[in-house]
């Protein structure tokens, strides 16, 4: 006989989905205080967008002529809404968990380098 009731859905704990999540997006970053050089006022500027990183390439494809600090609120808009997109997703079923933060890792890996590309340049 059929359940009338299905199984309850097991959904991983935020406790552990949101460290994990930013883990995944921001580590990838980690290159700008781990690189050996100087700690120049430029580096530290980097340092200090690092939280907006994950909005670096929609801010150069689209918002490049804005003014820097209209660019860097649309960085951090955009970095929020990823980052809410991203805990939400993983927060709705386990395998989810595993999948988005294993994609937001790779994904948050080349946006790095190409952070560091425009670092670099």
């Amino acid at each position: 006989m059929p359940d009338r009731f299905p199984k309850p859905v097991r959904r991983p704990s935020l406790k552990i989905v949101v460290p994990v999540i930013l883990f995944c997006t921001y580590y990838p970053y980690s290159w700008l205080i781990l690189s050996k050089g100087t700690w120049t006022s430029y580096r530290w500027t980097w340092i200090k967008m690092w939280l907006a990183l994950p909005g670096i390439l929609p801010r150069a494809a689209w918002f490049r002529e804005f003014p820097d600090g209209l660019a860097l609120a649309i960085m951090y808009l955009i970095s929020i809404l990823f980052v809410a997109l991203m805990i939400y997703l993983a927060s709705r079923r386990n395998w989810m968990f595993l999948v988005v933060s294993v994609l937001l890792f790779v994904i948050s890996a080349v946006n790095s380098l190409i952070a560091y590309g425009f670092y670099s340049a």
